[in-house]
């Protein structure tokens, strides 16, 4: 499974097509979301407001991937030295390659395996990333109990740009109609030439793509307010771009005026809709401090937020929100 998902992620981190098709990655998503963290890039909001603009010693990174906000952080001079984990060879190696062309290779060591085999020793990291990947890992909660106990004292884990949607992209109906709906008033010459209505994969095709893409990804958020009572979550929206995207001519919407107003005006509209509470926010900043008491928390009865029942009356909760009840 693993061998499958490192060759997935060796291909798509430099396919421009792969990347065209990620609404994150527009110039305009990304201009989107300096906004909002005060007109930084996210490593100098995360360094100035998280760490107090002071480096710390020793960091993990577990699902680097290409490690490019590990090695802005380095760059930055927020962290002495980064340890990266990743199961993909090809973005390990990219990220070796930066940090010596920037004359900071020695400020590195890389690991390339299973993220539930990294050897995270107990109070070693003062921070642990999770850069959009630890809605990939499994299970959650071992993974983040492993990088709380990693922690130091005073350490912080920062999850940047996670996704914590539907599992699967297995969007809820309410969630698809709204953009189906708003596909039908596209122009053609935007929208991809396979399709007159706009389909999403379904939760079995985006496991046959890659078996570690988003299994849980709904049960970050609760689990993590169930782990640790000082999280932080700042939401960078996402749920109706996201769902855009999937039926667009991506190549237009770098290429041609109509395209770059269409996605400003997508992301216009996404972030309408979840600041009026009719879509929630897919895609978050997550910081937490390391908990020594978060097992005797999690043991209380009716307290464990990733239950069955726990969701059921959340999602009960919002409706009757929604509806003014």
């Amino acid at each position: 499974m693993l061998e499958q998902t490192a060759e997935h992620w060796g291909q798509s981190y430099f396919s421009e097509k792969f990347n065209r098709r990620e609404w994150q990655a527009h110039p305009l998503t990304i201009q989107r979301q300096y906004e909002l963290q005060g007109n930084l890039m996210r490593e100098e909001w995360f360094f100035l407001r998280y760490l107090n603009g002071e480096r710390v010693q020793r960091a993990a990174s577990l699902g680097a991937g290409r490690a490019e906000t590990e090695i802005a952080l380095l760059e930055l001079g927020a962290v002495e030295h980064f340890d990266l984990f990743d199961v993909s060879s090809v973005g390990i190696e990219y990220a070796k390659s930066r940090a010596e062309e920037k004359g900071f290779g020695h400020k590195v060591t890389c690991h390339v395996g299973p993220i539930s085999c990294a050897d995270l020793n107990e109070n070693t990291y003062d921070l642990i990333t999770f850069v959009a990947s630890l809605h990939h890992m499994e299970p959650l909660a071992e993974t983040l109990e492993r990088a709380n106990r990693a922690l130091t004292q005073r350490g912080i884990i920062w999850c940047a740009n996670e996704y914590i949607g539907p599992d699967r992209f297995n969007y809820p109906a309410a969630h698809a109609a709204i953009a189906k709906s708003f596909f039908q008033q596209i122009p053609p010459g935007l929208r991809n030439h396979w399709h007159r209505e706009l389909q999403f994969p379904t939760p079995q095709e985006v496991a046959e793509v890659d078996p570690t893409e988003a299994p849980c990804s709904s049960k970050i958020e609760p689990t993590m307010r169930n782990m640790f009572p000082a999280l932080e979550i700042m939401p960078l929206y996402g749920a109706f771009a996201f769902m855009v995207f999937w039926g667009l001519n991506h190549d237009a919407l770098y290429e041609t005026p109509e395209g770059t107003e269409l996605t400003r005006f997508i992301l216009g509209m996404d972030k309408a809709l979840t600041d009026a509470g009719i879509l929630p926010t897919y895609f978050a900043h997550i910081i937490a401090r390391k908990n020594d008491a978060f097992r005797q928390r999690a043991l209380r009865s009716g307290r464990d937020q990733s239950t069955l029942l726990y969701r059921y009356a959340r999602r009960t909760a919002s409706i009757l929100r929604r509806l003014k009840i």
